[in-house]
């Protein structure tokens, strides 16, 4: 969160207090709600999950701005992000499922508006620090722009799910995450989306930090990060073009192959220039993984997208721990040998298209 800094000064609180605040709590009681409310919007309208959940985000950003002290920071924090997994997750599924013919598609456009508020949320941030609002006026505005995103939604017809189930089919909610959970196809595209969390922001942490001990001036490490997000806006967009003529599944071997030596090509160059060529390629050829591999998580179980995203948080533990184990390889033997376990997503992706066999997809009973 930008404004942690001033949050840590503001309530006199620890290091440790604040990370449980921010990061450990919310992700914790996410890890065991989200799940329920993923499998009851297969069998509910998607409107008020998602709405709602915006609402409800808004008001955790709220509350946030007017808690008192680190508890009630940590509680605003815990229902925001669950309100925010709901709205965000569901409206993802939501519009995957209403063009079960276009699910790459579909990704690929929702990565391409994630990177553009990846642009625009530091600009407002910086916007608001140049005006010395605080953090409390940040959580403020980030609640009201959040409210303004749900009534805009609530103004326009929601995408109706191509695929509904009669009530009499529909499992129970252990049933369903138990077959869920249990589809082995499934699990090895989660598996491969959760490992698309490496070439992210894990890797603009530790890129950034490699580069520093390289002896790259602040302006180089900047134009290098730059380029990854540049490069990565190029992969989609090519890629939401390329799916309408190749098969997904060769376009994803590709771009995890290429991604993989451009990689490792990067980790061993000491070049300013030569570093900001090679990381925009691998942005360009990392993006494209995470939407491809998305889209076949939700090819498996089709019309059961809040099935495939509740099996998808038993990879969250996996996810959270990653960070802290990266961060002790780099302690122990240095910053490159971290970044050469990242290499783990594309040449992980490329094996996992391999393996994966296609079929008739399995619907829960």
């Amino acid at each position: 969160m930008v404004g942690s800094p001033a949050i840590q000064q503001g309530f006199g609180s620890s290091y440790a207090h604040l990370t449980l605040a921010l990061l450990l709590v919310p992700s914790l009681v996410a890890m065991v709600l989200e799940p329920v409310l993923f499998l009851l919007a297969d069998r509910h309208a998607r409107r008020p999950f998602v709405i709602g959940g915006l609402v409800a985000m808004a008001a955790g950003s709220f509350a946030a701005a007017l808690a008192p002290n680190v508890a009630v920071l940590a509680v605003a924090e815990a229902a925001g992000g669950i309100a925010a997994g709901c709205a965000v997750t569901l409206a993802q599924a939501s519009l995957v499922d209403a063009a079960p013919t276009r699910r790459e598609q579909v990704m690929a456009r929702w990565v391409l508006f994630g990177l553009a508020g990846d642009l625009v949320a530091p600009l407002l941030f910086a916007a608001l620090a140049w005006a010395a609002l605080g953090w409390r006026a940040t959580f403020a505005v980030a609640g009201g722009a959040v409210l303004l995103c749900a009534l805009a939604v609530a103004r326009h017809p929601f995408p109706p799910p191509a695929n509904i189930a009669a009530e009499e089919d529909e499992p129970g909610l252990l049933a369903a995450l138990r077959c869920a959970a249990g589809n082995r196809r499934l699990l090895l595209w989660l598996a491969g989306r959760a490992l698309c969390d490496l070439l992210d922001e894990i890797l603009v942490v530790f890129a950034a930090l490699h580069l520093r001990d390289l002896g790259l001036g602040a302006g180089a490490r900047s134009a290098v990060l730059i380029g990854f997000v540049v490069g990565g806006a190029i992969g989609v967009a090519a890629a939401l073009r390329l799916v309408e003529r190749i098969a997904p599944l060769r376009i994803l071997f590709a771009s995890a192959v290429a991604c993989a030596g451009l990689y490792l090509a990067w980790v061993a160059v000491d070049i300013a220039w030569l570093s900001i060529v090679l990381f925009t390629l691998v942005g360009m050829t990392a993006a494209p993984l995470y939407p491809l591999a998305t889209a076949q998580a939700y090819a498996v179980l089709p019309g059961r997208s809040g099935a495939v995203n509740a099996a998808a948080v038993l990879f969250d533990p996996v996810v959270m721990v990653l960070p802290w184990l990266l961060g002790l390889v780099a302690d122990a033997y240095g910053t490159t040998a971290a970044l050469l376990l990242l290499a783990a997503q594309p040449i992980g992706l490329a094996i996992i298209s391999i393996a994966s066999r296609s079929g008739s997809p399995r619907r829960c009973r």
